[in-house]
């Protein structure tokens, strides 16, 4: 049985005064809310998630043998830099959040008129450079989950990750164009530790034909019924936002996502109980 729980994300896995989806997950395992380490950042991208999530556990060798873990992941379409030192400007200093000593910055590239410099690094690079942003947004993520996947793997962590915010990124063809090799990415994902990963109807359908005959209330539950592939998406789909303005989870919101992921876990023999 772990004795800890380490999570990580954007604005919907940080840590709430109401337990977040993680606690939530962890708390099923009978892990209580001072032995979880949240370290979700609102506003952050998946390279910051990435970087601190192996930190910590460099910096935390011990917890390699008795820590579970959830990822939250977060849209592509945000690209984190680490700054070289505290910089002055209203941009810099009120998106920068600071991990382990490094400040780090972000640029939301899905804005319809992002902020400088996003704006000019989407002229550049799109206009003058000939950037295929959407190729480059679906590599980017593949890469980011397998590079975790092969972690947690390789040091014998158990793990659950999830989309926290809908994965749009295509899955072999880009633009009209045929992109094998990007499939052939795609594919080396382990979905049994991947809850909802696919975002087409064409699977979504398959998988739901496919678990409506099973006899496991659990796999009903969470693939059939209720099936979202994105946290996001849940709590659209359920009016579990905490405002009509306000599109993240609710408390509700949280603990609803967070028993679909201990459902999820249990089926799929994730976490040891």
């Amino acid at each position: 049985m772990a004795n800890y729980h380490f999570s990580n994300g954007c604005s919907f896995s940080a840590k709430k005064k109401n337990n977040s989806c993680h606690q939530w997950l962890a708390s099923y395992y009978g892990i209580k809310q001072d032995q979880t380490i949240n370290l979700g950042k609102g506003g952050r991208g998946n390279d910051r998630i990435v970087q601190t999530t192996m930190q910590f556990f460099y910096n935390n060798p011990e917890r390699m043998k008795d820590t579970t873990v959830s990822i939250g992941w977060t849209t592509p379409y945000r690209w984190d830099f680490i700054l070289k030192t505290k910089q002055e400007g209203a941009y810099v200093i009120r998106g920068a959040n600071k991990d382990f000593d490094w400040q780090w910055q972000t640029f939301h590239l899905a804005k319809a008129d992002p902020p400088e410099p996003g704006r000019f690094f989407l002229q550049y690079g799109i206009e003058e450079r000939g950037m295929d942003l959407e190729l480059t947004h679906a590599v980017k993520l593949y890469t980011q989950i397998l590079t975790l996947q092969y972690f947690f793997k390789a040091h014998n962590i158990p793990y659950v990750m999830y989309h926290a915010l809908t994965n749009d990124c295509p899955v072999d063809n880009v633009n009209g164009i045929d992109r094998p090799q990007l499939k052939n990415l795609r594919d080396q994902i382990d979905q049994k530790h991947f809850f909802h990963f696919d975002s087409s109807e064409s699977v979504q359908e398959k998988i739901k034909m496919q678990l409506a005959n099973r006899s496991s209330p659990e796999h009903r539950y969470s693939h059939n019924e209720d099936y979202c592939q994105s946290h996001f998406e849940y709590v659209a789909k359920h009016g579990l936002g905490k405002a009509p303005n306000d599109a993240h989870p609710n408390p509700a919101g949280h603990e609803r996502w967070g028993k679909l992921l201990y459902k999820f876990t249990q089926a799929n023999g994730l976490f040891p109980n």
